[in-house]
């Protein structure tokens, strides 16, 4: 029966890899070397770090290969070659790793999905295409990204013509919820986002130590994330975050194409139409939902950014 490696690198979206039945006696090595069968390049992984082994029709051997950083097997170190269950997760140095085994019902059910996520995205990239107004096409860069993410809840952040970051539109989220004492999302995300200018993602718990700590994560019950810089000139116009408390929802490489894609060409089409003027001037907070857009009376809300994430001395 086939099985599924899933690889959560720190900051990444989770990547899949399909392992192909294999005679008894098959291995993969995993480990830094791009020799390995399956390379993970990170600075916690050895060169050649563990051996995945098919004893069997569903019945796979992990072995650490002399690693720096070890291997734990559901949180316990790896001294000694042992079988591995289908859902048991290892950690490869730093990076947590879930072997599973594939019916066929659930390859189908996963094709179907990736599907519809494909063309969801598509859809919300014609959409933006012949988006001409400021309002209105923030409101649609952050529905599409809500619903391209099957997201429940999200917020994009703009710079004002002061330098000063405010939440622009908001989706799913009272604007109340959104001031720094009552939000329950990630700001952490938001700050590695505006401090180095690309994505964060957040799948499980494991995946980044930085975030999984956090109370605001705890307490909002945050299962995955996904946070966006819009990129002009190399520098950020703005952030897309979006989240969810869905236990199963994680954020594939597929996934995080199909984000990129929808952002980047967002901040295409703010770029040709020279919308930074004009978001700067937007000084009331959009509230969308599905197939409705309404301007907030009030004013839109700051976001305090730390001297960190900006970069300051």
């Amino acid at each position: 029966m086939p099985a599924s490696l899933s690889i959560h690198v720190p900051d990444s979206a989770v990547r899949l890899i399909d392992l192909p039945d294999r005679d008894p006696g098959g291995e993969l090595v995993l480990g830094r070397e791009p020799r390995c069968d399956v390379v993970i390049a990170h600075h916690s992984v050895s060169r050649r770090h563990l051996r995945l082994s098919q004893l069997a029709e569903r019945r796979w051997q992990i072995e650490d290969l002399g690693s720096k950083n070890g291997t734990r097997v559901d949180g316990k170190a790896l001294t000694a070659p042992r079988d591995i269950n289908c859902g048991s997760w290892f950690a490869v140095g730093d990076i947590y790793c879930q072997l599973v085994f594939q019916e066929l019902a659930d390859q189908q059910q996963g094709a179907a999905l990736l599907e519809r996520r494909r063309h969801s995205s598509m859809a919300w990239n014609s959409r933006l295409s012949h988006g001409v107004e400021a309002q209105r096409l923030i409101a649609d860069l952050l529905q599409g990204i809500v619903e391209v993410a099957e997201a429940r809840r999200g917020f994009l952040l703009s710079v004002d013509h002061q330098g000063h970051w405010r939440v622009r539109a908001c989706y799913g989220i009272a604007p109340d919820q959104l001031t720094e004492a009552s939000f329950n999302g990630s700001r952490s995300a938001v700050e590695r986002v505006i401090a180095e200018q690309r994505p964060v993602y957040m799948s499980d718990r494991h995946d980044l130590a930085w975030l999984r700590d956090r109370a605001s994560v705890i307490s909002g019950g945050i299962q995955a994330l996904a946070a966006l810089p819009l990129l002009r000139d190399g520098r950020v116009l703005g952030v897309a975050y979006a989240d969810t408390d869905e236990q199963q929802r994680s954020y594939t490489e597929l996934d995080a194409q199909l984000l990129e894609a929808l952002v980047d060409h967002a901040g295409k089409v703010i770029s040709a139409l020279e919308l930074e003027a004009q978001l700067a001037e937007v000084s009331a907070l959009l509230e969308v939902g599905p197939g409705e857009l309404r301007a907030s009376v009030r004013p839109a809300p700051s976001w305090r950014v730390s001297s960190a994430a900006l970069g300051s001395p």
